[in-house]
Order: C-alpha cells, then sequence, then structure tokens
C-alpha cells in the first residue's frame, strides 16, 4: 500500500489551467477555420465545410497525441534526442531534394497528393528544442564559457543552413528562436562584445538573405510604401487591414466576413487574424490576444518552477517558439512588420502544425507533471 502511495505522489498532476487554455484555443482555433475557409471550400473543393473537416480531423489526433505524450515523462526523452534531431534534419534536407513538394510557389514539403502531405520544419520545432536540452542537460559541468555552447550552436547553424537551402525565411528564424532560446535558457554568460558580434553576423545574414530574392526586396519597399502597388505587392497587407478596420468594436458577426470572398486571398491560413477582427471586432480579438499573452504566460511559469534544468529548457523552447510565432503572424496582418509566412498557432488552416503545436503541448504538459519529482 505505502509503494502505491509513493507512485502516486511520483506521477504527480499536470496543469490543468495550461490544458483548459490550450483546448479554448484550439476550439475558437477551429470555429474560425470553418468560417474563414468555407468560401475557398466550396470555390476549389465544391464543399465548403471541406478544409474544416480535415483540421477537425487533425485537431482530434493531436488531441488525442496531446494526451498520450502528457503521460510519457519527458525525461525519457534524452535517450533519443540526438536520433530525433538527425532523423528530422534528413526530412528537411530531402525537402530540397526531388522529394520536395511545391506548393504556391514554396517547395517546403514532403510526401504525395494534398492528403499525405507534410513540413518538415514544423517537425524540427520541438525536435530542436528537445536535442539541444539534452545536450545541455548532459554537459552541465561545460557550460562555464562559451566553449561547452559548440555544439548547439552547430546544432542550430545546420538548420539555419538547410532553411536557407528551402528559401524559408519565416523558418529560419523561428528556428532560430528554438535553439537560441534554449541556449539562453540555460545560464549562458556572454561578454558585451560577443553579444555585438551575434548581433551583427544575424544582421549580415538576414541582409543577405533579403536580397538575394527580389520578392523579399519588394516586401521590404511595400511595407515601406503601404499605400503603393496595393493591386500587388501590398494586396494581402492592404485586405487585412480592410478587413481588421471593418470589423469595428464588435464585429461584423461570426461567418459574415466579406473579405473572406477570395479578397483576402487564403484567409483561413496566415491571415485568419484578420478574418477574426473582421467577424468579432476590437473585442473578439482582444479576447484572443489576452488568452495567448495568458498562455504564453503560464508556459513560462511552468518553465521556471520546474526543479529540472532539463525540463526547464525544453518548455523554455517550445513556449519561445510559440511566442514569435504569435508576435510575428498578429504584426504581420495589423502591417506592423513586412508580409511574411507564419501560421497562427491553433488557428491557422495547416494539418502539420496543428498537430506538432498540440503534441509539443503535451511535453509541456508532462513537464508540468513530472518536474518536480
Amino acid at each position: 500500500m505505502k509503494r502505491e502511495v509513493d507512485n502516486v505522489k511520483k506521477s504527480g498532476t499536470m496543469d490543468f489551467g495550461m490544458f483548459v487554455i490550450t483546448i479554448i484555443l484550439l476550439c475558437v482555433g477551429l470555429v474560425m477555420v470553418a468560417s474563414a475557409s468555407s468560401y475557398h471550400a466550396l470555390i476549389y473543393y465544391g464543399d465548403s465545410n471541406h478544409l474544416f473537416k480535415r483540421q477537425l480531423i487533425f485537431a482530434l489526433a493531436g488531441v488525442v497525441g496531446m494526451i498520450a505524450i502528457a503521460n510519457i515523462d519527458y525525461k525519457k526523452y534524452k535517450k533519443w534526442g540526438y536520433l530525433g534531431f538527425i532523423l528530422a534534419a534528413i526530412l528537411l534536407l530531402l525537402v530540397i531534394t526531388p522529394l520536395g513538394v511545391t506548393v504556391n510557389g514554396a517547395k517546403r514539403w514532403l510526401g504525395v497528393g494534398e492528403s499525405l502531405r507534410f513540413q518538415p520544419s514544423e517537425i524540427m520545432k520541438p525536435v530542436l528544442s528537445i536535442a539541444v536540452a539534452t545536450y545541455l542537460s548532459r554537459n552541465v559541468k561545460k557550460l562555464n564559457n562559451i566553449k561547452g555552447y559548440i555544439v548547439p550552436i552547430i546544432m542550430v547553424l545546420i538548420v539555419v543552413l538547410l532553411m536557407y537551402l528551402q528559401k524559408h525565411m519565416s523558418g529560419m528564424l523561428v528556428l532560430i528562436v528554438a535553439g537560441v532560446s534554449v541556449i539562453f535558457a540555460s545560464g549562458i554568460k556572454l561578454k558585451v562584445k560577443t553579444i555585438l558580434a551575434g548581433v551583427l553576423i544575424i544582421g549580415m545574414v538576414a541582409v543577405a538573405f533579403v536580397m538575394a530574392e527580389d520578392f523579399r526586396l519588394q516586401r521590404i519597399f511595400s511595407f515601406f510604401n503601404p499605400e503603393q502597388d496595393i493591386q500587388d505587392g501590398n494586396w494581402q497587407a492592404a485586405q487585412s487591414l480592410y478587413a481588421i478596420g471593418s470589423g469595428g468594436l464588435l464585429g461584423r458577426g461570426l461567418g459574415q466576413s466579406r473579405q473572406k470572398y477570395l479578397w483576402l486571398p487564403e484567409a483561413q491560413n496566415d491571415f485568419i487574424f484578420s478574418i477574426l477582427g473582421e467577424e468579432l471586432g476590437f473585442l473578439g480579438t482582444s479576447i484572443v490576444v489576452i488568452l495567448f499573452a495568458f498562455f504564453i504566460c503560464k508556459g513560462f511559469l511552468i518553465a521556471m518552477k520546474c526543479k529540472d534544468f532539463y525540463g526547464t529548457l525544453i518548455v523554455s523552447g517550445i513556449m519561445s517558439v510559440f511566442a514569435v510565432q504569435i508576435l510575428i503572424n498578429v504584426a504581420v496582418v495589423t502591417s506592423s512588420m513586412p508580409v511574411t509566412g507564419m501560421p497562427l498557432p491553433f488557428f491557422s488552416y495547416g494539418g502539420t502544425s496543428l498537430l506538432i503545436n498540440l503534441c509539443a503541448m503535451g511535453v509541456v504538459l508532462n513537464v508540468s507533471k513530472n518536474c518536480n519529482n
């Protein structure tokens, strides 16, 4: 009997608040996908609920995966952290081979057809955080100077190179955040000149990446000249602002968006927040932003409360990825930064992204459950 009681104490309980907020965001996101995708799905598939039904299937699979992962002790990931990184890197490499699938002019997928297609960069987001955290937690004694971080930095650089070859700037940015946030969470001590050198190098890489393709330069010019070239470079940004602006305080009403009638291209994807603003107004978008803020704060609170170094690092990486995606997506749709492809977690249409995000939350919930044992 005593042994059974001890086992119950060791298992702990996951953070119920984080679980609830995740499910709420998921449900609101599904409602918005149903609304934003209805006309697009009707025109291209003959069924206004086609995309919603696909998203719902991935959502259900994701919830099952989240609950299952929440019951697998995250400390076991140390055995598979490096292997997971290698496999995810191989998948990223395959994208730039003839096996890669091109969608809307971007070659970032693997698979066959529309139903059997996934984006390896989504898989790499949590995997990179886990791999870097695995190395750092296994080599704590080496972390007294920059040399102890060479291996994690190489991991990040490998991913950056693969994303550069895919010409996937937004994905590259998120993955840099995934790796660097774990490194900083480990307590790395940097001199001012090292920080300045790092900022300079990152800045130079960013400039080179932007100048490598004419369309990226065009997006920069369009951002600084928002009233010009509305028929071309500024079309999405302008339609997004029209949607948000016309929503007013309370919105047109759920399902009543006008911009989703192909004025705002594929509104169910990266610009779904615009449809949210149009249909539910300032009040609706404010509530969603508050929910996301609570979600991020709750996640980092789990990381800070965790008594296990490994658990703290993993959650820091995963929540940093969520935070930067939310921030950039909202900034893009409100024309606060140049247009770039960045999905809004739990909202934007996309099976791979939704499934991986929910599984990543399973890891966070498991850390909240086991990190104090």
